[in-house]
């Protein structure tokens, strides 16, 4: 294991990755392996949360699989702020990034150093029975799932499916769109037909990568001379539609709880919860990324999504850390309050707390906050939307969304949850879940025309399991909305926002929220910075890999479609 994370020259070589256990012999343990490969996704490393990293030189809290995808997909986009005045996070939310940024450097190590675990354990596991095979199927997954990332986010990444101590070649995303789909046509029968327990994969995790992949298509595959817009729709609708009619054990979770005390826990919130692994819950997760009080602790899993936007005296969410760090945009709330009739200056005069919101807002999803409740400065959450870094006052400048929560659901009150640890959450990350498959077929008919099918799936499934009211007609705007109202502060918006035009490039100015990507400072005053290039719709290739792997210059001027050849091969300089 040591030998995976030092012993190759690679795309990570020069971004200080240490071993996994500085003890550990170079013998190969196919069973240990095996977990390394899942639990790279939960935890940072090996032992402890907050400092012993496999990833290193940037915050260790920061580093893990889960916080740098969400950061690099939510923070850039309409639906957070971040507080702290912190390297990692400072600059994503104004589009203030460069090859040199510490999230971005991070996101691009974690996913390569963890597809190196993978290569590792492809390269040498047996396959002698069928759980073995299984096993080699299911780390092809993990891999692929690492590569979906790399070629969301850059336009570039380095491509290795096996071990070398050569510099990797770097392939454009549409070469590596090419190989994700044929590797997950593979594996949707590599895969076991259900999964082998809760926290592995099946079939269904490949089916609903392909689907998402699928209608993204367009995206990854714009700068491919050789490509038709809109030829993988047909794609997208039929492997969703496998997703749903094919597999059984999944269904959406639609029954609410009342407790003994007539406390009352919708469908949706339960998704989010520190019980989130109940058998009737987690049959909705597709993928879910395990979390435990006792067994995955780290900063860069649940808990930044629960303590982030706490603060003094709210409703007890499960455990005791609260930073105040973490809320969301108003332009994200709007999301919410439009579809009433409401606007931000009615809506500020709306103080509730989390459980009374979905009800005054008619949506179970509208998990948010305007009281402050018991804090002791005393503040109600407002929706100015003010944007100043390392300002606490500006934690109360829009509602705080409080979807993720360490309570348990069969609790008789929040504060009585039970719990294994006052300072970790047990709450799982369903990153993948069964949701998204109803609406990538309501888009993909969308796309093709039928406006009825589309607003029938939102309407009698989605919307209706949030108890929401119908839809009464669907346009780009609504579907854009919808995918927000579901999938809010789950780290995807950014790629829905690509795919609508909606992000950057010349078809963005249309969509103006509220700070994030456009917004810049000018005498003090914020301003809509127009005419941000499209090349930010991706992220650069950190500097430092550029220069030091020979092959990158040599592989983007040698890409016949690459306009930005002579402009750092991705647009950003070198």
């Amino acid at each position: 294991m040591a030998f995976v994370a030092l012993g190759m020259a690679s795309c990570v070589q020069d971004l200080d990755t240490k071993p996994i256990d500085p003890n550990s012999s170079t013998s190969f343990n196919q069973d240990r392996m095996f977990t390394k490969c899942y639990s790279c996704m939960a935890v940072i490393g090996q032992s402890d949360p907050g400092s012993d990293s496999d990833v290193e030189d940037m915050d260790a809290g920061m580093s893990g699989f889960y916080r740098t995808i969400w950061y690099c997909n939510d923070l850039t986009t309409d639906e957070a702020f971040w507080i702290w005045d912190d390297a990692e996070s400072r600059g994503l939310p104004t589009t203030d990034w460069t090859g040199s940024s510490d999230m971005i450097r991070g996101i691009y190590t974690r996913l390569n150093l963890n597809i190196k675990y993978c290569n590792h354990y492809l390269t040498y596991a047996t396959s002698d029975t069928d759980e073995d095979k299984y096993r080699l199927a299911e780390v092809r997954w993990i891999r692929a799932f690492h590569y979906f990332y790399l070629m969301d986010m850059f336009l570039y990444a380095p491509f290795l499916t096996e071990e070398s101590s050569d510099f990797p070649h770097f392939k454009p995303r549409h070469e590596i769109y090419e190989w994700l789909v044929t590797e997950l046509e593979d594996l949707t029968e590599a895969l076991p037909a259900q999964r082998l327990s809760k926290y592995r994969v099946g079939k269904a995790a490949a089916q609903l990568l392909l689907a998402r992949i699928y209608l993204n298509a367009d995206v990854y595959n714009k700068l491919n001379t050789a490509w038709k817009q809109g030829s993988a729709l047909d794609n997208a609708l039929k492997m969703a539609q496998a997703v749903v009619n094919d597999n059984p054990q999944h269904s959406l979770v639609t029954k609410q709880i009342v407790t003994d005390s007539a406390f009352v826990y919708s469908a949706y919130q339960q998704l989010f919860m520190g019980d989130n692994d109940r058998d009737d819950v987690i049959k909705e997760a597709i993928f879910t990324i395990y979390q435990d009080g006792l067994y995955t602790q780290s900063h860069a899993g649940a808990n930044f999504l629960i303590a982030g936007p706490r603060y003094g005296g709210m409703n007890a969410w499960g455990i005791e850390a609260e930073w105040h760090a973490l809320r969301t945009s108003p332009t994200m709330v709007d999301k919410f309050i439009k579809p009433l009739g409401i606007e931000r200056s009615t809506a500020e005069q709306m103080i509730f707390d989390e459980y009374e919101m979905p009800t005054q807002l008619k949506d179970d999803r509208a998990i948010l906050c305007s009281y402050g409740l018991n804090t002791t400065d005393g503040k109600n959450f407002t929706l100015t939307g003010d944007m100043k870094v390392g300002a606490n006052d500006c934690f109360y400048s829009s509602w705080a969304g409080l979807k993720f929560t360490g309570v348990y659901s069969t609790a008789v009150m929040p504060k009585y949850s039970p719990r294994q640890s006052k300072d970790w959450a047990d709450t799982d990350l369903p990153i993948l879940r069964l949701a998204e498959a109803y609406m990538i077929q309501a888009e993909a008919l969308f796309r093709k025309g039928d406006n009825a099918g589309a607003l029938a799936i939102i309407n009698n499934t989605i919307r209706a399991r949030a108890n929401a009211a119908p839809l009464p007609s669907l346009d780009e705007e609504t579907l854009l909305d919808e995918w927000s109202r579901e999938f809010w502060f789950e780290g995807r918006r950014r790629i829905d926002l690509v795919r609508f035009g909606r992000f950057f490039g010349s078809t963005a100015d249309r969509y103006r929220f509220h700070w994030e990507g456009r917004m810049g400072q000018q005498d003090g005053q914020q301003f809509f910075r127009q005419g941000t290039p499209e090349y930010m719709n991706w992220f650069p290739v950190p500097s430092e890999d550029k220069r030091s792997n020979p092959n990158f210059k040599t592989d983007v001027e040698e890409d016949a479609n690459n306009i930005y050849a002579a402009e750092g091969g991705d647009g950003y300089a070198y």
